[in-house]
Order: structure tokens, then sequence, then C-alpha cells
């Protein structure tokens, strides 16, 4: 009798193991482990831009009410049925889809607020004249930090602005 219940058990826990993975039998594959960091890495931009591509191909977003809150709890179980369907067939987690989009989208802003707040501080930095006294230097000097803080207020990391520097026409062509 003991000797069943650990068996039991044991097999509770290997079941339970082994659903933290979703496992598509059909297709005989294992849906990868979904990340949870905040910042999005340069691989999951790319496979999100793909995915995206299709997403709105195939009509999903317009699928979705435009009360929808992504931010809320249990996005997936509040998806239309076709919707939920093509995420889980595609092995794609619906609530980080929708975080990389929201944060693709505001780093596309802060990009732009990046690039203008870089032009503010250059014109700024090319006011500053020997000739000033060193409260004027010193006005100007914070004005150019103030600038180089602003293009931080997203949280944006260092390297999410070089990836969309480097894809910034590709990622507002995709999301427009």
């Amino acid at each position: 009798m003991k000797k069943s219940v650990i068996l039991f058990l044991s097999f509770l826990f290997l079941f339970h193991i082994l659903s933290i993975r979703l496992i598509d039998i059909k297709l005989r594959r294992v849906c990868p482990i979904v990340p949870t960091s905040i910042e999005v890495s340069q691989n999951e931009a790319d496979v999100f831009l793909q995915n995206f591509q299709e997403y709105v191909a195939r009509g999903y977003d317009k699928k979705i009410p435009e009360d929808f809150s992504y931010d809320a709890t249990d996005v997936t179980a509040r998806l239309p049925w076709i919707v939920k369907k093509w995420f889980e067939k595609g092995c794609i987690n619906p609530e980080r889809f929708y975080y990389i989009e929201q944060r693709l989208r505001t780093g596309l802003k802060a990009y732009e607020l990046k690039k203008h707040a870089d032009h503010v501080a250059s014109v700024l930095s090319q006011k500053i004249t020997k000739k000033m006294d060193a409260e004027q230097k010193k006005w100007y000097n914070d004005m150019i930090e103030n600038q180089k803080k602003m293009s931080k207020i997203e949280g944006i990391s260092d390297q999410e602005f070089d990836y969309i520097a480097s894809k910034e026409e590709k990622i507002r062509a995709i999301l427009r």
C-alpha cells in the first residue's frame, strides 16, 4: 500500500514537472520556457516581429476588443478562441507576446525622445563658451544632464535602444 502511494505521488510530481512546459504531441515539439525578464532580447524581438506580421495578416488584431486590457491577469482566458488557438499552435505565450508589443511601441517613442534629447544636448553644449562665468556653464551642463535623463524615463535599456535604432523602420512598418 505504501509503495502504491509513493508511486502515485511520484507520478503526480513527474506530471506536474512535465506540465511546466507545454507539450504539443501532434507536432512532437516542446514549447520553450517563456522569459520573464523586463528587457526584451534581440532574438525575442526578431521572433516577435515575424509572428506579429502573421498575427496581423490573419486579422487577429481586429478580433481583440478595443477595451481589452493586456495588463490584467489571465489574458489567455479572455482571448477569442481563434486567437487563443493560433497562440497555442505556434507555441507563443500571449502575455509575453503582448508585453513585447507594448515594450517595442514604448521603445520607439522613447527612441524618438532620446534622439530629440541628444540633439538638444548637442545644441546646448555648443552654446557653452569660454567667456561664460561658472554659474552659466553650470546651468548649461545641468540642462544637458537633464536631457540625458529624459531619454531614460521609460526604462528602455541601452541594448534595446541599439536594437530599435538598427531596425527602426522595420519595427515601425510592422507595428504601424
